[in-house]
């Protein structure tokens, strides 16, 4: 059992080597074989040595077909690559190392003709010149003359063309030179010269064309301008009708952003004030030195600069310290006042600690002071700063003092502070600002004397009577024009006194709304006059008067209607409306009246009914003097119309008659004639 499970092993590993192309798996199998195979057994040894024969010539043939593989690859890349490299080395024409090995005093005609093309195909000026120059020593009889010509035309076109080249980009100076080196003696050269001509020409009509751009642009004549920028198109150069067109176009666009910030910023100078002035400068600024509106934006920026500077110089004057702070910390650099503004902030930080109304602040900004240089505009102004701070500073220790004794906020302590404000002198800085003080402690000494003098008068007036506000009233008159409290007391004064008339003027009103109530308005009107005008009653009796009168006036107006209706007629009626009309909306008597009204306009529509009858005409006259807002306006408008239609005449059809259509054709007069013979 177990030499066949080593036979079946065998058999396999064969199998495997067959199958296989690579001599490490035979390798790997002759181990597995010499590893399974037991030396005991005969036929195991003669089957080891039958596979290791096979393998060991398995293996031969594999290694020679390997070699030959690969020396044959090699053989034809180094065949083919000799090939190839002698090919290119037999093509290839050695021309600048034959051409440049010549001996030109012996070289033929032939020879320079060949080199001068070769040297003609760079298409550089060098090279064609040099190709002009090689066959240009030949004499005109050399046989091969009309080849040399014909080649010589072609070379000096050649650099005609490169010359234009050179001309379209925009290089007419480079283009003129190229064109000159032609020979004298060839007619290309007199070609040359005019188009040299032609060139000037066109470059000088471009550049006035150009200079009127700019022209229009200065003036801010952006249509012309731009009118001129679109001719570069015609001009015949590519550099000028495209290249310098565009920056045309650009310089207009720019020149046109650049106005108009120019234009802002000189609304905003002429608006004025601080904020403007430097916004205007913020956009002078912004415009550089190649524009067109540059000379405009520095005379803007000069005007800004001196505004600028008068508004430092009367804050200075009206000593605006902490506004001349902000504003230096914003003045643009490009103004070159950096001198000015250490000078400007030197003198406003004094001023500004001076400005704390305080010994030590004035003793500061004096300090502060000296340390302007002599040669600063700003020092003589700083000064007469440093010596009325000095003087302010005795002052304002006065002042102090007085300050602190009037603290305890009693007569006599707002005495001796008056009287320690008064020994700041009338030539002190500072006198005026002593004596407003001193001004307002007077006037607390006067609210402390008039006050319990108002308490009483308030205090009678709490009786409400005509007694206590009279009493009140004579107390509160005790204080005098100059006291801080007579405003106060003049109105309360005001209050009473009116209190006191309407209590004394009341009965007449009274009696006057009830005489009216009885429409008794001529005796009520006569009750309401009795109040004399300034009264504090005077004002509502005068407003219940006019309202009296006009119900007396209504009266009236009613009586005189009533007195035309009576007369029934429609002219008598419309005569009473109308009269009715004028009543007052705002009497009692109006809605009656409206009723009144109707009710004759009513009567106007029954007579023209009436009229109608027998006399549409005379009815339709009758209805439109109704008065429109009455109640039978609308429908005498309506009937005005039926009755209208009514006097409109029947409309009558008339039938045309059917005339008799003779169908047959006339007879000629000829034929006539013929008839009657």
């Amino acid at each position: 059992m177990t030499l066949e499970r080593d036979n079946q092993s065998l058999n396999g590993a064969w199998k495997q080597s067959d199958l296989s192309e690579k001599p490490q798996q035979s390798s790997a199998l002759r181990n597995f074989a010499q590893n399974t195979i037991s030396p005991t057994t005969s036929v195991n040894s003669r089957n080891r040595e039958e596979f290791e024969s096979m393998q060991i010539e398995k293996s031969r043939q594999f290694s020679w077909w390997q070699a030959w593989q690969f020396w044959g690859i090699v053989l034809v890349l180094i065949s083919g690559g000799i090939g190839f490299t002698a090919t290119s080395l037999l093509l290839k024409l050695p021309k600048t190392q034959t051409c440049s090995k010549v001996f030109w005093p012996v070289a033929s005609a032939s020879v320079r003709l060949y080199c001068a093309q070769i040297a003609a195909e760079e298409q550089t000026v060098d090279n064609l010149l040099q190709a002009i120059a090689l066959v240009r020593v030949l004499p005109a009889s050399h046989p091969l003359r009309a080849e040399i010509d014909r080649n010589v035309e072609k070379w000096t076109t050649d650099i005609l063309a490169i010359a234009e080249e050179k001309f379209q980009q925009g290089e007419l100076k480079t283009a003129e030179q190229i064109a000159q080196k032609i020979p004298s003696q060839f007619k290309a050269r007199q070609l040359a010269e005019d188009k040299i001509s032609q060139w000037n020409a066109i470059w000088q009509a471009a550049e006035q064309n150009y200079a009127e751009v700019e022209k229009q642009l200065r003036d801010s004549n952006w249509n012309q301008a731009f009118s001129w920028a679109v001719k570069l198109t015609d001009i015949n150069n590519q550099y000028w009708a495209t290249t310098k067109y565009q920056e045309a176009i650009n310089k207009i666009n720019v020149a046109q952003e650049e106005r108009s910030t120019l234009d802002r910023a000189y609304d905003q100078f002429r608006r004025g004030g601080l904020d403007n002035i430097l916004a205007a400068l913020e956009k002078v600024e912004a415009i550089e030195t190649s524009s067109y509106a540059y000379q405009d934006a520095q005379d803007l920026r000069a005007d800004a600069k001196n505004q600028l500077l008068k508004y430092i110089d009367q804050s200075i004057d009206q000593e605006k310290w902490q506004e001349i702070l902000q504003v230096t910390s914003r003045i643009p650099k490009s103004l070159k006042l950096e001198k000015q503004i250490e000078d400007w902030n030197l003198l406003a930080g004094a001023g500004s600690s001076a400005s704390l109304d305080t010994v030590f602040g004035l003793e500061e900004g004096i300090l502060e002071l000296q340390n302007l240089k002599p040669n600063s505009p700003l020092y003589q102004r700083g000064q007469k700063l440093i010596s009325r701070w000095k003087l302010e500073i005795e002052a304002v220790k006065h002042l102090e003092e007085a300050k602190n004794l009037a603290l305890g906020g009693q007569i006599k302590d707002y005495n001796a502070a008056i009287a320690e404000a008064s020994l700041v002198a009338s030539t002190n800085p500072r006198y005026q600002q002593a004596q407003q003080q001193i001004n307002s402690w007077r006037r607390e000494i006067r609210i402390i004397e008039d006050q319990p003098v108002l308490d009483r008068a308030n205090q009678l007036a709490i009786g409400s009577n005509l007694s206590a506000w009279k009493q009140a009233i004579a107390e509160a008159s005790l204080i005098t024009s100059n006291s801080p409290l007579y405003s106060e007391a003049q109105r309360n004064i005001q209050n009473w006194q009116a209190n006191i008339e309407r209590e004394e003027d009341r009965p007449f009103l009274d009696q006057a709304l009830t005489l009216a109530g009885t429409r008794n308005y001529s005796e009520a009107i006569r009750a309401a006059e009795r109040i004399r005008p300034g009264r504090a009653l005077y004002q509502q009796a005068q407003e219940k008067v006019a309202l009296w009168r006009q119900e007396i006036q209504a009266d009236n107006y009613l009586r005189e209607a009533y007195d035309l209706a009576d007369i029934g007629t429609p002219e008598a009626l419309v005569k009473a409306i109308n009269l009715a009309q004028q009543v007052s909306s705002a009497t009692n008597a109006y809605s009656q009246t409206q009723q009144i009204i109707n009710g004759w306009a009513n009567q106007i529509l029954d007579l023209a009914y009436t009229k109608s009858s027998y006399a549409l005409e005379e009815a339709i006259a009758i209805a439109q003097t109704i008065p429109s807002g009455t109640v039978a306006y609308s429908e005498a408008q309506s009937q005005i119309k039926n009755w209208q239609e009514r006097l409109r005449p029947p409309v009558i059809e008339r039938e045309l008659p059917l005339r008799e259509i003779n169908l047959d054709k006339p007879r000629s007069r000829k034929f006539n004639q013929f008839e009657d013979r």
